[in-house]
């Protein structure tokens, strides 16, 4: 392969990856990803391959060079490879624009959560003293990873005795639940995906064995501190349980 056509492949490739990177983040898929606050980082690494790709286009050599070459290669031995490159490198740079456009962003699903488990009182970080600020809003406003959060940074669990909760999630039925006892549960995400944690609150509902998997409800009843595994973890005692469409934004951010 010449230089001018490889120069040429080379641009295309940053090009489109950088067109790729800035689709997914104005289309918002680009949360099914990454942690929001990285996304400036992504914009960042876009445009720098649009930049990047600019810089090949105009690195190349003319059509005089070109044709030169081209003479140059027909007149020696075909073991003299003067000015040829091979076109290997560019498949592996165009692997992750490859796996992007054919694998569809989804986000994960309970077959993560069978791999990964579920964790009702992972032990999560609180960063600017969030960990306290949560308990500043009316406890219906908190998210499965708010009351979570709650849990682990409280000494005195009775103080969350009764409140209201009034929260949405994917079901789940965890091996180590009663048959009338479900999880409602949200992914977490520090970084992205790939260190993605499942969480969850125990959920008491006489209809629980009905609810399917993978199925988002809104739970709203009274929380209580009950042990799982003899760890104290919240559970919900569910007044209405209703099934509700997934959200745009299926993950939760720490």
């Amino acid at each position: 392969m010449s230089t001018r056509t490889y120069r040429t492949f080379q641009a295309l490739i940053f090009g489109a990856l950088g067109i790729f990177l800035l689709a997914r983040i104005l289309e918002g898929k680009i949360l099914l990803y990454i942690n929001q606050r990285f996304v400036f980082l992504v914009l960042a690494g876009a445009l720098g391959f649009m930049l990047i790709a600019q810089v090949l286009l105009a690195s190349r050599p003319g059509v005089e060079a070109h044709d030169h070459e081209h003479d140059h290669d027909h007149n020696h031995d075909h073991d003299h490879d003067h000015g040829k490159r091979s076109g290997a490198g560019l498949w592996l740079v165009a692997l992750p624009l490859l796996i992007g456009l054919l694998v569809p962003a989804r986000p994960l699903s309970t077959a993560a959560v069978d791999v990964r488990g579920m964790n009702a009182d992972a032990p999560l970080s609180v960063r600017n003293g969030e960990g306290s600020a949560v308990l500043d809003i009316p406890s219906t406003q908190w998210s499965v990873l708010d009351w979570i959060r709650a849990f682990n940074y409280s000494e005195d669990l009775s103080a969350f005795e009764g409140k209201e909760v009034d929260v949405t999630g994917f079901v789940y039925h965890d091996i180590r639940l009663m048959e009338q006892q479900f999880m409602v549960g949200r992914f977490s995400l520090t970084c992205c995906v790939a260190d993605a944690t499942a969480l969850g609150m125990v959920v008491n509902w006489p209809e629980a064995s009905n609810l399917a998997d993978n199925g988002w409800v809104r739970v709203r009843g009274v929380v209580r501190a009950a042990q799982l595994e003899g760890k104290w973890v919240p559970h919900v005692d569910a007044e209405t349980v209703e099934i509700v469409p997934e959200p745009e934004q299926p993950y939760l951010f720490p």
